[in-house]
């Protein structure tokens, strides 16, 4: 865990991402937790994808010997990137594959943070990785829980926001990954991190094509009888995974349902928490 325990690091950080994007503040009072957080995010949810959109201009412009550009923003702190994922990382992002969903406040996040909360010794104490961290708020919770907490993200942005969040409303921030966890480096680079007793994702399977490799991922990311809790919004990719992963892997899984209006929403939605625990490795 990082060593930022007092908060004299927080007035630098937050002049850092007001340099990238104007910001707002999203109370998210959620059960459980020792105080009302509250998250700070891009005022203009558009912003990170109209400078990805910049950054992919200026590259065509500048021809194709350019070197691939790198996250804005890219400020880590302790991060446990090296070289090699970072320099896969800005390929993906420069390529134009992966868009910058992390500037937005999430249900899927916020219910994955309640069910934390709510069971807090499944995260106290454990060794954590959260796969897509975003803005921090299920970051924060698993810190407020006690987890040993690593996260991963393809965006060095959303690596700073999490940091600025977690720091804010926790007084500790996690361990950082700028990786892709779905290219192979990526997945090397979190497998290299653990084993993990406790593996968090929320909202992270947008397209079929993530499904195989997050089956694949998460049985080399967990330490024996460690568990995976998914949140998900009732996209069509995470319902597959879901079925795939009872049926094809022989995950069990215990879901919850949650249906409510989550913070810096305008209308109820759904989210459904798995719990999974996968079956014990063959003996050697």
């Amino acid at each position: 865990m990082t060593d930022d325990t007092d908060r004299d690091k927080l007035p630098g950080m937050r002049r850092g991402i007001e340099r990238l994007f104007a910001v707002r503040e999203v109370a998210a009072p959620i059960p459980g937790a020792s105080h009302p957080y509250t998250v700070t995010l891009p005022a203009d949810p558009e912003a990170p994808l109209d400078q990805l959109a910049e950054l992919e201009r200026r590259r065509t412009l500048a021809g194709p010997s350019t070197p691939a550009a790198a996250p804005m923003g890219a400020h880590l702190g302790d991060s446990a990137a090296d070289e090699t994922p970072t320099t896969d990382t800005r390929r993906d992002i420069a390529s134009g594959a992966y868009l910058p969903y992390w500037a937005l406040l999430w249900p899927s996040g916020v219910a994955l943070a309640e069910a934390l909360l709510v069971a807090p010794e499944v995260a106290q104490g454990k060794r954590t990785l959260e796969l897509g961290c975003g803005l921090g708020l299920t970051a924060a919770a698993a810190l407020d829980c006690g987890a040993d907490l690593w996260v991963a993200d393809i965006f060095a942005e959303a690596l700073q926001f999490c940091r600025y969040n977690t720091l804010r409303n926790i007084g500790r921030a996690p361990q950082q990954l700028l990786v892709n966890w779905r290219t192979e480096i990526g997945r090397q680079a979190c497998v290299a991190a653990g084993p993990f007793d406790l593996l968090l994702g929320a909202d992270v399977l947008y397209e079929e094509e993530d499904i195989q490799p997050l089956l694949t991922l998460a049985p080399r990311l967990l330490a024996p009888d460690g568990v995976f809790w998914l949140a998900e919004p009732g996209r069509r990719a995470s319902q597959t995974f879901a079925l795939a992963a009872q049926a094809d892997r022989g995950w069990r899984d215990e879901p919850t349902t949650y249906l409510r209006q989550w913070p810096d929403e305008d209308r109820p939605s759904r989210v459904v928490v798995h719990r999974f625990t996968l079956p014990a490795a063959p003996p050697d």
